[in-house]
């Protein structure tokens, strides 16, 4: 048993699959910026990578980063879940009925900071986008969902218009497990 969890630790890259999308989770050291954990949506032409990443220094933290085709950008984003305070019961149902539950029973987290992303963490066919970056509670949150669940990072522009795009809970938990084993 010893030698099968030690083969386990020194394993660098594990996918958790999900019913409809995977987590992608990389332990290795790359001494630049990087995606630790990542999930990928799309809106329209914009796709958006989320999950944790790490900068040339190691420090790690959550976010989204989305390459917006043309003008306007957004002036801010939040995650949106269901509140586990005001609906115990997991919200799974058919994503045409709708991924998130009521308006009255979700939460919210909004990003403390946007930036231009950096060409590392860009999807291989864009050369520009933005990165978003969400306290840590937001992460605790996702990862205390229902695996079933679904939650929405949201783009919100000046015109009202908001931009949505869903993940999956999935196996968010272990795959922060995962990653806490440390970099290689």
């Amino acid at each position: 048993m010893r030698d099968g969890f030690a083969g386990w630790r020194r394993t660098a890259r594990m996918t958790f699959p999900g019913e409809r999308q995977d987590w992608s989770a990389d332990r290795t050291r790359y001494g630049r910026d990087a995606w630790r954990l990542s999930q990928t949506g799309r809106f329209r032409s914009a796709p958006v990578t989320f999950g944790r990443v790490t900068d040339a220094g190691g420090e790690e933290g959550l976010a989204a980063v989305v390459s917006f085709p043309g003008r306007p950008r957004p002036y801010g984003a939040r995650i949106v879940m269901r509140d586990p305070a005001r609906a115990q019961r997991p919200w799974i149902v058919q994503a045409s009925l709708g991924p998130l539950p009521p308006a009255n029973t979700r939460r919210a987290f909004w990003a403390s900071s946007s930036a231009a992303a950096p060409e590392d963490l860009l999807l291989e066919d864009r050369r520009q986008g933005e990165i978003w970056r969400f306290p840590e509670a937001a992460g605790d949150a996702i990862a205390g969902l229902d695996p079933r669940e679904r939650f929405t990072v949201e783009f919100l522009f000046r015109d009202d218009s908001v931009m949505r795009v869903h993940f999956e809970a999935g196996d968010f938990a272990a795959a922060r497990a995962f990653l806490s084993l440390g970099p290689l």
